[in-house]
């Protein structure tokens, strides 16, 4: 095995456990905050679900984000994944959500600008009109569904904490179906494994990131943001489903962690505004403008010390 593979293997392992780690909070917190899901029940379900939702439908995903950069060597999606996985990393640790894939996208766009490699323009501008489209969204929809029906929805918990629990499921699953392409896709272009088995690779270590690190988010969206109950976790968690929806039935790829985080403060605002955390709301929306900027850097360099290497 050459050394590139050796680190095609070691970018994509450490990409897909860092996003295992960081996404943990957006697919299983409102669940968890709510109390319908212990710790160690949210992290277990989330570490299956992905690895089935990464190898029962992963391959459709497979080289997606790839295409930003037309016919891209594998020491620059290399270089890209590794510059990703640092940031999202650093976000994990502060409890900033934020969106890998935007992350991941900017990082290429880092690496192409310093490898001189053409760059669709088009779907870079799609990432950033999801990116802010996305929370935005979601916090409209969150605050108009809040007013409109949390005193219906009161009456019903038992079927709303049925509800946190499949939406839970599922995003893990599409969380492995959807990212582990991110991770997964020099792997299958490089021919070190086919594309089901590059999927289980990246699915398997998203779960890592899931039981290993994933509970400082899982933290930051069920407890810290907002306090949560059945019914406010659900039109949350409903308001995110919704914008994500919307969008993607527009053409436009948005953001889970922003999307869930939007909701959040939506509720938020149309019930006690004062039980918001406005600090960490304001911190989480910092690091959106600020983690895309780092990744492209970040990849930049990495890009030039990988090229004078290999």
């Amino acid at each position: 095995m050459s050394l590139l593979e050796v680190l095609l293997l070691a970018a994509s392992a450490l990409f897909a456990w860092s996003m295992g780690s960081h996404y943990t909070g957006s697919v299983m917190g409102t669940a968890y905050g709510a109390g319908v899901l212990t710790l160690r029940r949210a992290l277990g379900l989330a570490a299956v679900c992905v690895v089935i939702g990464a190898t029962a439908a992963g391959l459709n995903v497979i080289g997606t984000y790839a295409d930003l950069i037309e016919s891209a060597p594998a020491v620059d999606v290399a270089a890209s994944q590794i510059a990703a996985s640092l940031v999202t990393i650093a976000s994990t640790y502060y409890r900033l959500p934020v969106s890998t894939i935007q992350i991941y996208a900017f990082s290429l766009l880092g690496a192409a600008l310093a490898a001189g490699l053409p760059v669709r323009g088009g779907l870079f501008g799609l990432v950033v009109l999801g990116w802010a489209a996305g929370p935005v969204l979601s916090l409209v929809l969150g605050f108009v569904l809040a007013r409109a029906g949390l005193g219906i929805a009161r009456r019903g918990r038992g079927a709303l904490a049925a509800f946190l629990v499949v939406t839970a499921l599922y995003s893990s699953f599409t969380m492995g179906s959807n990212d582990v392409s991110n991770a997964a896709a020099s792997l299958a272009d490089a021919g070190i494994f086919s594309p089901r088995v590059a999927a289980l690779w990246g699915g398997v270590f998203m779960a890592l990131g899931v039981v290993s690190w994933g509970r400082r988010l899982l933290e930051r969206i069920g407890h810290e943001i907002l306090p949560l109950d059945v019914p406010l976790a659900a039109t949350a968690q409903f308001a995110k489903a919704a914008a994500i929806s919307t969008l993607n039935a527009f053409g436009y790829n948005a953001s889970i962690n922003q999307s869930v985080v939007g909701g959040l403060a939506g509720v938020g605002l149309a019930t006690d505004r004062s039980k918001l955390n406005r600090g960490a709301l304001r911190n989480i929306a910092l690091n959106w403008i600020l983690s895309p900027l780092l990744g492209t850097v970040s990849a930049a360099v990495l890009d030039l010390l990988l090229h004078a290497l290999l």
